[in-house]
Parts: C-alpha cells; structure tokens; sequence
C-alpha cells in the first residue's frame, strides 16, 4: 500500500500511520518542532493542525485564508514569520491546493520548511506536479469525511 501510494502522490516514500492527526504530529516532530517553536496554520482548518502543534509544546499561529479557495494566504503567511516559526502548514482545501509557488519562495527566503496537510488533497495537482513531487513532507488522511472516501 506504501509503495503504491508513494507512486501515486509521486513521492519516494510513503509511511502508513493510525490517522491523519498522528501523521500531522510524526511529520512535525521529524521537522524540529517542540516547546519555542512555532508553526503556521491556516485559520480555517480541521482542529487537527492545531492539535498537532500543541501536542507537542508549539504555539499554532493561526492566518487568514485566501477568500476564493480557503486555502492559506501567502501573504499573511509572510506577515506571520517570525524567529520562532519552525514549520509552514499549508492545508490544501477540497481539492484544491494552496498556492505552492508562493509558499516555496516564503519557505526558501525565510529558511522555514513547508508541512503540507493534503488530507483533501488525494491525488491533487499544482501546475502539474502531484504532491509528492513538491519538495516537501505531504501528510494525508482517510477518515471518512475526506474526498477520498
């Protein structure tokens, strides 16, 4: 299943976890991300990005949404950096993904990783490229209200 879903998303490799909130938590830890830290979320998301980060100490540091696809804004994104941001969370909404491009040069200019929450994003696309070719970890999830189901 690992192996197929990897290829799919075009990503190298794919671990299966219990569910999309631990796969969230496992991706940040693997990041750096603990008590000091913090980590960028949109504010209109599933309490899962949020509890993710506070479960292990962060502080969720919650952005306006772009008003025409929910999706994080880039800009608020770059207002919001600041010396203790440690992970980006873009959470791709419905299918439709966060502007990737934006987030890459915020991400590239500041240091600070991208931890993209796909849970709607199964098989999703930006500018032809599948989410596991985008450079960053890509956490997904199959609980039942997700488009996959």
């Amino acid at each position: 299943f690992e192996r197929e879903f990897a290829d799919h998303h075009g990503a190298e490799h794919a671990l299966a976890v219990t569910n999309g909130t631990h796969a969230l938590e496992l991706a940040l830890q693997v990041l750096g991300v603990g008590p000091g830290t913090e980590v960028i979320v949109p504010a209109f998301t599933f309490i899962s990005s949020s509890q993710a980060v506070q479960r292990l100490g962060a502080v969720t540091v919650p952005v306006d949404v772009d008003p025409h696809t929910y999706n994080i804004d880039p800009a608020a994104v770059a207002a919001a950096v600041t010396p203790r941001t440690k992970v980006i969370m873009p959470v791709h909404m419905a299918g439709l993904m966060a502007d990737m491009d934006a987030l890459a040069k915020i991400s590239a200019d500041n240091g600070v990783p991208l931890l993209q929450d796909a849970a709607h994003a199964h098989g999703a696309r930006w500018r032809g490229n599948r989410v596991g070719e985008l450079g960053s970890i890509a956490t997904f999830s199959f609980q039942n209200g997700k488009l996959m189901t």
